[in-house]
């Protein structure tokens, strides 16, 4: 069992650290397209960094599928332990954030079909965390349920946008971005995209910080396994 445990929180812990790098590649390349589409348009480069993005999210969510079989594993140590269904639909959410990332690539849909596939799994993140509680430092959880509060409300944007906004976000294949910008700025438009500025800063731009930690955390863990 201790072997097991070790295993787990080895590869957890490695994961962890390569997703949270993954995801600053993604950001910076987030970035900077868009601040090479205001200055150029999207041509050239800007595509070029929109397309690092989704690769670079793509390997960040993959990586995060050990991650949550490690958080699974250790919480079986506490009376609150993980269930194979919490588990699985942990999994589900990165599965899914990854099949529509690359889905986005040929435009079969649009690119805020992974939010809402990744709030799915930032509120799985609040759910491990309450679930790790004695077995993260208070610090850690915290940080954890903060980020995945803000990858929740990231993830009600384009549900939200469906709804009050327009639905051609739905649209499969997905819709040219001439159509998408010319959509007006309704008032549900202005306040889907405050919760979407507010979701990144609270959660999609903390949480690699995030994952680094928790990756040294299980690799701690795993030191300790050693030992024991």
């Amino acid at each position: 069992m201790i072997k097991l445990s070790h295993l787990f929180c080895s590869a957890g812990g490695r994961a962890a650290i390569a997703s949270g790098i993954m995801g600053f590649i993604s950001i910076a390349a987030l970035v900077t397209g868009l601040n090479v589409r205001n200055a150029q348009g999207l041509d050239g480069a800007a595509f070029m960094l929109f397309r690092l993005h989704d690769i670079a999210g793509i390997m960040q969510f993959l990586l995060l599928l050990p991650v949550a079989f490690s958080l699974c594993n250790i919480s079986q140590q506490e009376a609150k332990k993980m269930s194979r269904a919490t588990l699985n639909t942990g999994i589900t959410a990165l599965s899914f954030t990854i099949l529509f990332l690359l889905l986005n690539f040929p435009k079969i849909v649009g690119e805020p079909w992974y939010m809402f596939t990744q709030g799915v799994f930032g509120a799985w993140i609040i759910l491990a965390c309450y679930r790790l509680q004695g077995l993260l430092q208070p610090g850690l959880r915290w940080f954890g349920i903060i980020a995945g509060t803000g990858l929740a409300l990231v993830g009600l944007f384009p549900l939200g946008y469906a709804i009050f906004v327009d639905k051609v976000i739905l649209q499969i294949p997905a819709a040219p971005d001439e159509v998408i910008e010319k959509i007006p700025a309704t008032p549900a438009n202005i306040v889907l995209h405050y919760i979407l500025y507010t979701g990144t800063f609270m959660g999609v731009i903390p949480f690699p910080f995030w994952t680094i930690l928790l990756g040294r955390k299980l690799l701690r863990k795993k030191t300790a396994y050693s030992l024991a």
